[in-house]
């Protein structure tokens, strides 16, 4: 299951306070006298010591939510025999059978209870609550110790506070195993699916529909037409960049609305869906060999056992042609990249801003572009007209020795004016010797490192010990103790680098000029970014070609200092 329920908050009826949780439960079913006779009409009111903290989880929309109703009815039953008020019931629909996966209502239910809102966490079953194993649920109970908290499962008899610790760890990592098992068991549904012609879950790309549980494909009434004009338009030689610009002309949209880009042309063209045939795509790993929920490239057709691609359907384009546009799409790749990148001969490159006021969405609203702007021919560039065309915005475009001298000019009137206390000076100059003093950036990366590997050494010491069990407390403690101080040595080492003497020396706008008269290109670009905000610096556009108005009035700084 990918996806998740996030209740919002009740609106306040007048007169009448709400509990936070209110929808929630109006959303599983329950009615009002059902939820006074359970306590959850109204907010808690006790101190945190009599609250609970409630987390309910769904793996599957097919699951029957009467069952979720019966778990809260018996962890309200446990909770008013034992004196307590639930302060908060926390639900959300998601799968636990994979470790990659944020549960945003499970992270708000444990912080809940680490915040001190309540002491108890209950949950119906332990496997509801975390399928990591015991590593991550003994961390996790650490923590409720040293808050004199405590988890509890209520259909299990089960409290972290009264000696259940042990028994969660050994149902933790059973439940580990069994959503190893279901992931295997998945796969193997999918896979067998994929042979049998069905193209697999998720939605189908633009220009093709999918009825639900038919794992195949056919053209979508709405979006075949545009989808065959982009594919007819790569074909006919056109690139991904001027398809784009084709398509915004003409009016046609993507599916969210937006107009296109050369990224989602080429994106949509090879995807081996788009030509009617199951994908197969590999899934990244982390530097321990898990799988991540990312996934490379754009997937490659299923073949059968003779070496005949699989089809689940009609596509937009037939097989040949698929071959055919990728072909294309990856020769121009290859050309391009063949000519290796220039040096850096521009200022602005990531600084400069396109100021053009355009159509917000064509909805006769105007909008400021704030596209990047790069450099081609001498010029500065939209990005945004140049990617996307004319009819998204008309761009901007300006000569770029003429706006770089005068930016330049610019920068260094601005340090010149700023007091030598100024903390913007301070800014710059951290930011100027974190990457001009080589040996300083090194040493950082190194305690950097020595900072990254203590912390790794100490979560396999605390999983040697809580896990595997193999050391005494004695030597866990011993070695713990070490850890924490070799981090603690790292962690001062890194913040007097950022505070040492050799700062100081930068710290005199008169340097800061030096500096920048000195600078070769690259330098002078990262001198100037490092007196920029976020906005960076606006272009707008002339009045007209050969327009005599000073560059510097066209341009707006967003400097760090906004008083100068």
């Amino acid at each position: 299951m990918k996806c998740h329920h996030v209740f919002t908050i009740a609106p306040k009826v007048k007169g009448v306070v709400v509990r936070e949780d209110h929808a929630t439960l109006v959303r599983l079913g329950f009615g009002l006298p059902e939820l006074v006779a359970m306590g959850l009409d109204q907010p808690a009111t006790a101190d945190p010591p009599g609250l609970m903290d409630v987390y309910l989880r769904r793996s599957e929309k097919k699951e029957d939510v009467a069952t979720l109703r019966g778990h809260l009815r018996d962890v309200a039953n446990w909770a008013k025999a034992g004196g307590l008020e639930i302060r908060h019931v926390w639900f959300e629909q998601l799968s636990a059978s994979k470790g990659h996966v944020r549960r945003p209502e499970f992270e708000r239910a444990t912080q809940a209870v680490l915040d001190g809102k309540s002491q108890t966490l209950a949950v119906w079953r332990a496997d509801r609550f975390d399928r990591r194993g015991m590593g991550a649920v003994g961390r996790m109970l650490d923590e409720f110790d040293r808050r004199q908290a405590r988890l509890v499962s209520v259909s299990e008899g089960l409290d972290s506070a009264k000696g259940g610790r042990i028994v969660f760890a050994i149902l933790s990592e059973r439940a580990r195993e069994e959503a190893k098992d279901i992931a295997k068991r998945v796969k193997i549904g999918h896979d067998a699916h994929k042979a049998d012609g069905r193209r697999g879950t998720g939605r189908p790309p633009f220009g093709l529909y999918s009825a639900p549980g038919s794992g195949k494909v056919e053209h979508h009434r709405d979006e075949f037409e545009t989808a065959r004009r982009l594919a007819d338009l790569l074909l006919g030689g056109e690139t991904t960049k001027g398809t784009a610009h084709r398509l915004n002309e003409e009016g046609r949209l993507t599916r969210s609305g937006t107009t296109w880009s050369p990224t989602a042309v080429s994106k949509l063209a090879q995807s081996p869906l788009f030509a009617g045939m199951v994908p197969v795509r590999k899934r990244k790993t982390d530097g321990h060999g898990n799988l991540l929920d990312v996934w490379e490239g754009y997937g490659e057709p299923l073949r059968d056992g003779t070496g005949d691609v699989v089809l689940c359907g009609t596509g937009v384009v037939s097989p040949t042609e698929w071959f055919t546009i990728r072909s294309l799409i990856a020769g121009r790749t290859d050309d391009r990249w063949a000519k290796g990148k220039a040096e850096g001969k521009y200022l602005g490159t990531g600084s400069y801003r396109c100021g053009r006021l355009r159509d917000k969405k064509g909805a006769g609203e105007l909008e400021l572009c704030g596209g990047s702007m790069s450099h081609r021919g001498g010029r500065y560039r939209c990005a945004v007209r140049e990617t996307r065309g004319a009819s998204v915005c008309k761009g901007v475009v300006t000569l770029a020795d003429r706006i770089d001298h005068a930016v330049g000019q610019a920068w260094v009137n601005h340090i010149a004016a700023l007091e030598p206390d100024d903390p913007v000076i301070t800014e710059i100059a951290r930011r100027w010797l974190a990457f001009s003093d080589p040996e300083k950036q090194a040493r950082r990366r190194e305690a950097h490192k020595a900072l990254e590997a203590a912390q790794e050494r100490v979560k396999k010491l605390e999983d040697d010990f809580y896990v595997y069990g193999r050391m005494d407390e004695e030597r866990f403690e011993e070695l713990g103790e070490g850890l924490r101080l070799v981090i603690e040595e790292m962690a001062t080492a890194l913040e007097g680098m950022d505070t040492e003497s050799d700062l100081a020396a930068g710290l005199q706008p008169e340097h800061l000029q030096r500096a920048w008269e000195e600078a070769e290109m690259a330098d002078r670009r990262r001198l100037l970014k490092c007196a920029l905000g976020e906005k960076g610096i606006t272009v707008k556009p002339a009045a007209r070609q050969g327009d005599p108005t000073p560059i510097l009035e066209r341009v707006e700084f967003d400097w760090l200092s906004t008083g100068h």
